[in-house]
Protein backbone atom coordinates (compact mmCIF):
# COMPACT_ATOMS: atom_id res chain seq x y z
CA UNK A 1 0.00 0.00 0.00
CA UNK A 2 1.46 3.50 -0.94
CA UNK A 3 0.48 6.41 1.04
CA UNK A 4 1.18 9.99 0.26
CA UNK A 5 2.38 11.79 3.63
CA UNK A 6 2.53 15.62 4.19
CA UNK A 7 -0.63 16.35 1.74
CA UNK A 8 -0.81 19.82 0.20
CA UNK A 9 -4.48 19.83 -0.34
CA UNK A 10 -4.11 22.39 -3.20
CA UNK A 11 -1.55 19.99 -4.49
CA UNK A 12 -3.33 16.64 -4.87
CA UNK A 13 -2.76 15.93 -8.34
CA UNK A 14 1.01 16.36 -7.54
CA UNK A 15 0.55 13.98 -4.90
CA UNK A 16 -1.24 11.43 -6.78
CA UNK A 17 1.40 11.47 -9.36
CA UNK A 18 4.31 10.63 -6.85
CA UNK A 19 2.05 7.91 -5.34
CA UNK A 20 1.25 6.57 -8.55
CA UNK A 21 5.41 6.21 -9.64
CA UNK A 22 5.84 4.23 -6.71
CA UNK A 23 3.26 2.02 -6.60
CA UNK A 24 4.04 1.09 -10.40
CA UNK A 25 7.73 0.10 -9.47
CA UNK A 26 6.17 -1.67 -6.64
CA UNK A 27 3.93 -3.83 -8.94
CA UNK A 28 6.85 -5.09 -10.88
CA UNK A 29 8.97 -6.21 -7.93
CA UNK A 30 5.33 -8.19 -7.55
CA UNK A 31 5.39 -9.49 -11.28
CA UNK A 32 1.89 -7.52 -11.73
CA UNK A 33 1.48 -6.86 -15.68
CA UNK A 34 -2.15 -5.70 -16.01
CA UNK A 35 -3.70 -2.90 -13.39
CA UNK A 36 -6.82 -1.39 -13.04
CA UNK A 37 -7.07 2.38 -12.46
CA UNK A 38 -10.34 3.84 -11.42
CA UNK A 39 -11.89 6.12 -13.31
CA UNK A 40 -12.70 9.41 -12.53
CA UNK A 41 -14.59 12.77 -14.10
CA UNK A 42 -13.70 14.07 -17.48
CA UNK A 43 -10.12 16.08 -17.09
CA UNK A 44 -9.14 13.70 -13.72
CA UNK A 45 -9.16 10.77 -16.33
CA UNK A 46 -7.06 12.36 -18.92
CA UNK A 47 -4.34 14.00 -16.13
CA UNK A 48 -3.96 10.23 -15.19
CA UNK A 49 -3.74 9.11 -19.36
CA UNK A 50 -1.32 11.68 -19.51
CA UNK A 51 0.75 10.86 -16.06
CA UNK A 52 0.62 7.45 -17.44
CA UNK A 53 1.78 8.40 -21.20
CA UNK A 54 4.76 10.94 -19.26
CA UNK A 55 6.30 8.14 -17.07
CA UNK A 56 6.38 5.49 -20.12
CA UNK A 57 7.76 8.21 -22.41
CA UNK A 58 11.28 8.96 -19.43
CA UNK A 59 11.25 5.51 -18.43
CA UNK A 60 9.60 6.09 -15.05
CA UNK A 61 7.60 3.05 -15.13
CA UNK A 62 7.63 -0.49 -15.99
CA UNK A 63 7.91 -1.12 -19.67
CA UNK A 64 5.74 -4.14 -18.63
CA UNK A 65 2.69 -3.33 -17.36
CA UNK A 66 0.06 -2.39 -18.81
CA UNK A 67 -3.07 -0.02 -16.93
CA UNK A 68 -6.65 0.15 -17.85
CA UNK A 69 -9.56 2.11 -16.53
CA UNK A 70 -12.29 0.97 -15.03
CA UNK A 71 -15.94 2.47 -13.81
CA UNK A 72 -15.98 1.68 -9.59
CA UNK A 73 -19.52 0.86 -10.14
CA UNK A 74 -18.84 -2.27 -12.33
CA UNK A 75 -15.92 -3.46 -10.75
CA UNK A 76 -16.59 -3.41 -6.87
CA UNK A 77 -12.79 -4.44 -6.15
CA UNK A 78 -11.73 -0.61 -6.77
CA UNK A 79 -13.10 -0.24 -3.75
CA UNK A 80 -10.78 -2.09 -1.66
CA UNK A 81 -8.11 0.43 -1.66
CA UNK A 82 -10.11 3.40 -0.24
CA UNK A 83 -11.61 1.03 2.67
CA UNK A 84 -7.43 0.05 3.52
CA UNK A 85 -6.86 3.86 3.19
CA UNK A 86 -9.80 4.55 5.55
CA UNK A 87 -8.96 1.82 7.71
CA UNK A 88 -5.18 3.17 7.99
CA UNK A 89 -5.98 6.87 8.68
CA UNK A 90 -9.02 5.81 11.65
CA UNK A 91 -5.68 3.96 12.80
CA UNK A 92 -3.55 6.49 12.92
CA UNK A 93 -6.70 8.31 15.10
CA UNK A 94 -6.33 5.72 17.16
CA UNK A 95 -9.46 3.23 16.19
CA UNK A 96 -7.10 0.22 15.01
CA UNK A 97 -9.74 -2.68 15.07
CA UNK A 98 -10.45 -2.17 11.20
CA UNK A 99 -6.79 -1.48 10.37
CA UNK A 100 -6.19 -5.21 12.55
CA UNK A 101 -8.68 -6.99 10.48
CA UNK A 102 -7.80 -5.54 7.00
CA UNK A 103 -4.14 -4.22 7.51
CA UNK A 104 -2.41 -7.91 8.75
CA UNK A 105 0.72 -8.45 6.71
CA UNK A 106 0.08 -5.22 4.74
CA UNK A 107 3.03 -3.35 3.72
CA UNK A 108 2.98 0.21 4.18
CA UNK A 109 5.18 2.48 1.68
CA UNK A 110 5.18 6.77 3.36
CA UNK A 111 6.02 8.76 0.37
CA UNK A 112 6.67 12.36 1.49
CA UNK A 113 3.99 14.42 -1.81
CA UNK A 114 6.12 17.92 -0.80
Amino acid sequence: MVVGMNLNPKKQERARRKCMGHLLWKLRDFGISDMLIERRQGDLDRLDREMIAAMRGCNAMPPGLRPDWCDPESEPLLWLPDIVAGARALAERGSDSFWQQVGRGMRILAVDTR
